[in-house]
């Protein structure tokens, strides 16, 4: 029955289409409008809607002429919206979801496909690029890109041909405004709120000449934290600076190079709960705003036990912190050439810095991190006779360097590694003009992928009793291990935060845990405490690995223009992750993903230029996803294992409807349907953190003296894939005497329940939410200067961002902002 349900979703879409192809026949044969960089919400005398011009299919057009699945956002609705972060994206994009779990780290999902990051060697599968440059990493983009924007790009589904690294789930483009020639202005932004809430932005734009400009922006951005731990606060500055010459027409070459510092407490969440032994759920008790780190969250902490020493767990042992620096330096060359267009992109990015945090309940993880990313694109671009073509080819090399401990108290991994990855490609797409109305698409890119891991990860873990197969007694386990003396706070150490194996026998055999004459030695070994009452188990594993990847992705399309201002395409096209290592004991490597993506399509605009009605349908198939969650190795020790998934089927449709009834008045609407399931999942994994809510067999073999059970997901929906999406807009423009207009927003969005995390138990399953953000603006009509102000999460309810089972035990949430509100003023000279 949901299989029909979904399948009649599907046909109801390409009906659609085919109503919108039959309608514009019968529109006038009007002249298609001229694109132009606009906002939806244009000035009360202009009667039709705006234009915002994409560069996705790397040449300028209007998003109403691009044949793609894609959604563009104006830099300027950002800052009337106050987006200064990714995870606001989701309010003008229905089908993206951004999140992070702590540190620097961020995940991307768009329509279920995407990862949770935990480690920064886990390339993202909906790619991001700053200013042209795609990046190995998330968080250098969504640290430091939201200010001073022409706009934001989202494309849906795999890139395969035109993008600088393959993307299985899409690309988010983040384009700041460039430099103007023969213009000297300067504009700001300024907005103050609760929670002591600072945004200031401002650009300065010279002529330096009549062929050369430069451009100069920065921002400093501050909040005080949502959370009572001070967590989840805002902390960033940045500076951007450009430089465009361009002598003639036919030659350009812009400089840019970029800063971003971002501070504070950072991400934050709150306990849901606990499991007991027995996995039943007990409530902690705390709202969305508690944090970790308070004194109510620590005296709750402090009565859980935690395996495998099934002692009480101490407070939390510092206060979370984040310190990272973002910079980089780039260049575009443009140059007209008898053969075409030639464009050149080289491009350098560095990110640093350490960062304190709890993830899931740790007490506490520390990472330290340094990565390092060259990139070249060359493109050709041009036409010859009925076809136009874009080639090129594509240099990608990336060094990671990182330290790192997630203490647990009584297990503490310690990881150190290096990471390398040297990626190349060569590409090209045709498009042939059949006719002047019928276009034919097909492209391929070949892409070979290398990477390189030389590392080293130790657990330190502490039992109860004794080591899984080691000297008797084995593991104790409540409520045995209380008459064995565990949960007594003398009985078994906690770990501090340490990062190597030697200071952590030194710090053991100081206090007296362990004999005074153990020695760290470079293999695995076993520790008697000198209480008696459990052993010390140190793993040591090391990778030393490489490998190589190397695919052959496609697309073939064809548009139709059935009228000036309706377009038709349809598509088929493929995406490819590369595989990789990671430090997991006993599982070393994870294999590539693969993605399959059709697609059927409508762009139209009605009723001179006062109503746009766009279509979509799509099917994707999903194979082999690249999934994280925490299993067990063979000895029996927690690791967080990258694991390929099987199988899975995406399919909906969106429906994209902005209507201009009258000047002044814009009102939009954005529908994305979705059926996002598993068609093959299985995870593995064993006692005691054998919590995952799907029907379980017994695989026959052990981890840490355990049966190995085989839990069957199949059927279970992907994480972050609402079966709706609804995002609404209005605004009205209302003329204040002869040079003012007052102009009001109301915005409002809704999500249908999704899950968050791979265990899909009850906690993980994020309900179904309204969000509500409104605005009042007093502006000067020609766009010199406004003043208003605006509330953002009206409904005041902190939305789950982020699940997470911990595991030691504990259930614990990321949420979403709380209602903010403040005043903006915004001018330009």
């Amino acid at each position: 029955m949901t299989k029909m349900r979904a399948c009649a979703g599907f046909s109801v879409s390409v009906l659609a289409l085919a109503v919108a192809a039959t309608a514009a026949r019968a529109q006038d044969a009007a002249q298609p409008v001229a694109p132009q960089q606009a906002t939806q919400g244009a000035a009360s005398g202009d009667t039709g809607l705006g234009e915002i011009v994409v560069t996705a299919q790397r040449k300028s057009e209007s998003i109403q002429k691009a044949a793609i699945a894609i959604d563009a956002v104006s830099g300027n609705d950002l800052m009337q919206r106050g987006v200064t972060n990714a995870q606001d994206i989701t309010k003008q994009v229905p089908a993206i979801s951004v999140t992070n779990g702590g540190g620097s780290n961020t995940s991307i999902f768009l329509r279920g496909v995407g990862n949770v990051t935990n480690s920064s060697y886990n390339d993202p599968a909906v790619t991001p690029s700053y200013d042209g440059v795609v990046l190995g990493r998330a968080a250098g983009a969504f640290s430091a890109a939201f200010y001073d924007l022409q706009r934001v790009e989202v494309l849906k589904g795999p890139q395969g041909i035109l993008y600088g690294r393959n993307a299985t789930g899409g690309a988010v483009n983040i384009i700041p405004a460039r430099p103007e020639l023969g213009k000297n202005g300067m504009g700001f932004n300024l907005s103050y709120g609760n929670y002591d809430a600072v945004n200031v932005d401002g650009h300065v734009n010279l002529a330096l000449g009549d062929s050369t400009a430069l451009r100069v922006a920065g921002t400093r951005q501050y909040h005080k934290g949502y959370n009572r731990d001070g967590s989840d606060d805002l902390d960033r500055s940045g500076v951007r600076a450009q430089l465009l010459f361009e002598p003639s027409s036919d030659f350009s070459l812009r400089l840019g190079a970029d800063w971003t510092k971002v501070g504070g407490v950072g991400t934050g969440s709150s306990y849901v709960g606990s499991f007991d032994p027995s996995y039943n759920f007990i409530p902690a008790g705390f709202d969305t705003s508690e944090g970790l780190n308070t004194k109510a969250a620590n005296a709750w902490r402090q009565q859980q036990l935690a395996a495998p020493g099934f002692g009480f767990l101490n407070a939390m042992n510092r206060q979370q912190s984040i310190d990272f620096t973002y910079w980089g330096v780039n260049a575009e060359l443009n140059w007209n050439t008898g053969l075409g267009k030639l464009t050149i992109i080289p491009a350098y990015r560095k990110s640093s810095g350490e960062s304190y945090f709890y993830g899931p309940a740790f007490n506490t993880a520390y990472a330290n991190e340094t990565d390092n990313q060259f990139s070249l694109e060359t493109r050709l671009s041009g036409s010859k006779g009925m076809v136009d073509y874009v080639l090129g080819g594509f240099f990608f090399d990336e060094k990671i360097k990182s330290v790192s401990e997630y203490n647990q108290e009584f297990v503490l991994p310690i990881q150190s590694y290096t990471h390398k990855t040297t990626s190349w490609a060569l590409f090209g797409q045709l498009t042939a003009h059949v006719t002047d109305r019928l276009r034919l698409v097909g492209g391929a890119r070949y892409t070979h992928d290398h990477k390189d891991m030389n590392g080293m990860i130790n657990n330190f873990i502490t039992f109860c009793g004794g080591a899984p197969d080691g000297v008797a007694p084995e593991l104790i386990t409540p409520p045995a291990s209380f008459a064995y003396g565990c949960a007594s706070p003398s009985a078994l150490p906690r770990y501090p935060n340490l990062l190597s194996t030697g200071a952590t026998v030194d710090w053991l055999k100081s206090n007296g845990w362990i004999s005074s004459s153990a020695t760290d030695q470079a293999n695995v070994q076993l520790f008697d405490l000198t209480t008696g009452k459990g052993q010390i188990l140190k793993t040591y594993n090391p990778v030393v690995a490489q490998g190589s990847y190397s695919r052959v992705t496609w697309k073939g399309a064809v548009e139709f223009d059935v009228g000036p201002r309706s377009l038709l395409y349809a598509s088929a096209e493929s995406g490819y992750r590369a595989g990789g290592f990671q430090l997991a004991e006993g599982r070393p490597s994870y294999k590539p993903e693969f993605i399959t993506a059709y697609t059927i399509g409508s762009k139209n605009r009605f009723f001179d230029n006062r109503v746009q009605l766009n279509l979509e349908g799509f099917l994707w198939k999903y194979k082999d996803q690249q999934i994280t969650y925490f299993t067990y190795d063979t000895s029996g020790t927690v690791i967080n294992s990258n694991e390929n998934a099987g199988r899975s089927t995406i399919k909906g449709f969106d429906i994209d409807a902005m209507v201009r009834p009258f000047a002044g008045t814009t009102l939009t609407g954005k529908v994305q349907y979705l059926d996002a399931k598993y068609n093959d999942l299985h995870l593995y994994t064993a006692a005691p953190r054998d919590n995952i809510g799907c029907p379980y067999t017994y695989t026959g073999a052990s981890a840490g003296g355990a049966p190995v059970k085989d839990f069957n997901c199949s059927g279970k929906p992907l994480l972050f894939a609402p079966k709706w999406t609804v995002n609404l807009g209005a605004e009205q423009v209302v003329p204040v005497g002869q040079e003012l207009e007052l102009v009001g927003n109301v915005n409002t969005a809704w999500r249908a329940d999704q899950w968050g995390a791979f265990e899909y138990l009850d906690f993980e399953h994020i309900r179904a939410y309204w969000t509500t953000d409104l605005a009042l603006t007093l502006r000067k009509a020609d766009g010199g200067w406004s003043l208003g102000g605006f509330v953002s999460n009206l409904e005041n309810k902190r939305r789950v961002a982020m699940p997470q089972l911990s595991p030691i035990g504990m259930a614990v949430s990321h949420y979403g902002a709380p209602r903010t509100y403040g005043v903006r003023f915004s001018a330009n000279f």
